[in-house]
């Protein structure tokens, strides 16, 4: 890598090199997908969930797993998303000499129009049905397409339906029984249901609902600071800069550990050190630098800010000056004008639906950690 490549990722899929710990979700993921289970990763945004999927998904490959990745709010209906999981699941399981017996009979069963590039193999599925076709009656034929081949063909599969919990704008509780009766079924398939909105995920793991006890749960952390700490300090070492500790802990607390933010800040550290021409950075070049993208947010976070009700506002300000963890008490409740505690848990929950807060490990936080710097700037 060349020295002035900036070598902090954000906003991407992160490739095995830039990879900052992880080995243990990494290594479990591995496993249960290579022995045909049936796992759901729960993860707030901006913790890396994909990048660990999209990962995973590689070192299967590399084991001659056949691998699919789809992601659920990449479609706009039901039929959509069916014809996409359908196409994927054809070309994964190709060449077409492989799958074409399998795909005639689906082909018959549920009448899509099958093309298949003869140059370079590829696969493509329209289900062409209209605005108004209801895709609930092939679901089932569709679903079953990556257990069909991988029995009769003689391969396994991994299976990524990220964004899960956004099936549910899809068709109810349909597509839930739908893709369930399937999937138990595949024991050569494993499958990962990952969703980004735990809340909503462990309402759909719920009692009573299709995918109650269906496969084992893991749920993704924050990275330890000490392995932020290795990995920023040897990306700057190994091209010439250093970051003194005092600035890894203000890069490290103003990200508040989410994995996208802290690459985030550090991205945006180093270019900022080759600008200045840097090598000797600090605590005061970190507050430079988020104080830059506080400001380079600010319309964004204004006109967030003008869509929030006064109750909402004061509930952000709360969390953003005293933390969340003392939201409920009298003296913060007073302090911001609150009202009672029944009155703040639905501020908390509003917010939380809207993606401006999430909980982690029991307590609500800001997904974007900038957010809290920009309402105490405007509280200034």
């Amino acid at each position: 890598m060349a020295s002035s490549e900036n070598p902090f990722v954000f906003g991407e899929i992160i490739d095995d090199v830039n990879f900052v710990n992880r080995t243990d979700e990494l290594s479990q993921l591995v496993r249960d997908l290579a022995d045909g289970q049936k796992v759901f990763l729960l993860s707030p945004r901006r913790f890396g969930k994909s990048s660990l999927v999209a990962l995973a998904l590689l070192k299967l490959k590399k084991r001659h797993i056949h691998t699919v990745s789809l992601t659920a709010s990449s479609y706009s209906s039901y039929a959509q998303f069916l014809e996409k999981f359908a196409e994927k699941v054809l070309r994964a399981a190709g060449p077409w000499e492989r799958v074409k017996d399998w795909a005639t009979r689906f082909g018959r069963q549920v009448k899509p129009d099958i093309s298949i590039n003869m140059t370079t193999g590829e696969i493509s599925l329209s289900l062409g049905k209209g605005a108004g076709f209801d895709p609930t009656p092939i679901a089932p034929e569709v679903f079953a397409l990556p257990g069909e081949l991988t029995k009769n063909a003689g391969f396994r599969m991994a299976i990524c339906l990220d964004e899960f919990q956004q099936i549910s704008r899809f068709n109810g509780g349909s597509v839930e029984n739908a893709i369930r009766n399937q999937v138990q079924q595949q024991r050569e398939v494993g499958y990962v249901f990952a969703g980004s909105q735990p809340s909503l995920m462990k309402e759909m793991l719920s009692a009573k609902r299709p995918f109650h006890k269906a496969g084992p749960q893991m749920f993704l952390d924050k990275i330890p600071a000490r392995d932020w700490k290795d990995s920023i300090a040897r990306h700057f070492r190994k091209r010439g800069r250093t970051l003194d500790d005092p600035g890894l802990d203000t890069l490290l607390a103003s990200a508040d550990l989410i994995p996208y933010d802290v690459q985030r800040i550090a991205h945006e550290l180093w270019d900022y050190s080759e600008l200045k021409d840097k090598r000797k950075l600090d605590a005061s070049d970190v507050k430079a630098v988020t104080e830059s993208l506080v400001t380079s947010q600010s319309t964004y976070y204004e006109f967030l800010w003008e869509q929030l009700s006064a109750r909402q506002r004061a509930a952000l300000q709360a969390v953003a000056y005293r933390g969340a963890s003392d939201i409920y008490s009298q003296g913060v409740r007073e302090e911001f004008h609150l009202g009672p505690a029944s009155s703040v848990q639905k501020a908390l929950q509003s917010l939380d639906s809207r993606d401006i807060l999430d909980r982690y490990k029991g307590n609500y936080f800001f997904l974007d950690p900038l957010f809290p710097f920009w309402i105490r700037k405007k509280g200034a």
